[in-house]
């Protein structure tokens, strides 16, 4: 059937990818920078690797890709998370004559990361986003807060899982915290803030012609950290306008692979608004395949250069949690703990299906539990987790 490098191990979207590549028959290989992550204990992975942080050793993470691309061993590999897409795109051209690698073009990746272009993009696409200023002198930011109407999210032009977004409700904060968030992340966008409204994620898959091939649509539940955090439950539902939006900006991006999109609904105008885009594969994947969208075959098909039919219908009204430890992070701090719909540890009762915990597959809960022994004392792990 073929074989694929999945790196990334420790996310539990690669552990959806290995559920169900392994499943069809694809050998499957798994890398991380340590063994115990949940996808290397799951009966569809093969095999499993150990390589350098991409975010401290960057070029050593790329001289053992090539490495081991080299031994020919691999006909696919998917980058799943940011920093690997990061070493991916900046040496594709080396990478790309190894293996079969579904990767966007170099500029409209860029594009797609960096939220202050996106939300340029948006704009010139007549997409609605929440109305949006691109600080570029910080001498000026003065000027800037007498054009500002309070509330307004700061927010990092290169971050993941809502790290370094900031809520500003006073006027006299402005400067200090923008200045703050500066500091670590040069020149900042800044939004209106547009409230705690439904947040839906609009998932496509394209093909090297930039040709539709999957969509699918998820509304978030709950999340982690409570107001702005990465959902920690979602809910497959079908929502044409918010595609045909998303399929509107696009176009303007020549894509190949996956990608999503989120936006939330403004509950002051009723319009869904474009929050950012993430240029790769969404922790939340097994909200897909269990709603019927494939988005891991239908990519690894393409990339072996086979022909695919468009998948754009699927079950709505199934549940997806990350109990762990998203759903468990959102009980404890969550005061309103009580009428949570769906309840805490649904089940299948409530049409709700966890991405980790699986009787079928349950050995990535040990993995899972494993690697919070090897991150015990990984202080800078635990910020990661917890500091946003």
């Amino acid at each position: 059937m073929g074989s694929v490098l999945l790196t990334n191990a420790q996310l539990r979207k690669t552990l959806a990818t290995v559920r169900s590549l392994g499943q069809k028959g694809v050998v499957v290989t798994v890398a991380e920078e340590t063994r115990m992550n949940p996808s290397a204990y799951s009966k569809y992975c093969r095999y499993s690797m150990v390589y350098p942080s991409a975010k401290n050793k960057p070029l050593e993470l790329y001289q053992w890709l090539v490495n081991i691309l080299k031994t020919g061993k691999y006909e696919v590999l998917f980058p799943m998370d940011d920093d690997i897409m990061k070493v991916a795109i900046e040496h594709r051209e080396e990478l790309e004559k190894l293996c079969s690698i579904p990767l966007p073009p170099t500029e409209s990746y860029k594009i797609a990361m960096d939220k202050g272009r996106s939300a340029e993009l948006a704009i010139n696409s007549l997409v609605d986003c929440p109305k949006t200023y691109f600080p570029k002198d910080i001498s000026k930011l003065k000027e800037l807060v007498l054009d500002i109407n309070f509330p307004v999210v700061i927010k990092p032009r290169m971050s993941s899982g809502s790290r370094g977004i900031r809520l500003v409700e006073r006027k006299e904060d402005f400067i200090s915290y923008y200045l703050e968030a500066h500091m670590k992340y040069p020149y900042p966008i800044v939004q209106e803030y547009i409230g705690n409204g439904d947040r839906y994620d609009v998932c496509l898959l394209f093909d090297k012609s930039s040709q539709l091939k999957a969509s699918f649509v998820q509304k978030e539940i709950r999340h982690y950290p409570l107001d702005m955090g990465p959902s920690t439950i979602q809910e497959s539902v079908w929502v044409p306008e918010l595609i045909d939006k998303a399929m509107k900006l696009m176009r303007n991006l020549q894509w190949y692979g996956v990608v999503e999109l989120e936006f939330m609904l403004d509950t002051s105008d009723g319009k869904f608004k474009l929050l950012e885009i993430n240029p790769r594969f969404w922790n939340s994947l097994y909200m897909a395949l269990i709603a019927g969208v494939d988005f891991p075959w239908i990519l690894y098909k393409l990339a072996k250069g086979n022909e695919v039919e468009e998948t754009c219908t699927y079950k709505t009204g199934l549940k997806c949690s990350n109990i762990l430890p998203g759903d468990i992070l959102h009980f404890v701090f969550n005061k309103n703990r009580r009428p949570l719909k769906p309840p805490f540890l649904a089940g299948k009762k409530h049409n709700t299906y966890d991405d980790i915990i699986s009787k079928s597959d349950p050995l990535p809960t040990l993995g899972f539990v494993l690697a919070c022994f090897r991150y015990l004392f990984d202080i800078n792990m635990w910020r990661f987790i917890f500091k946003r």
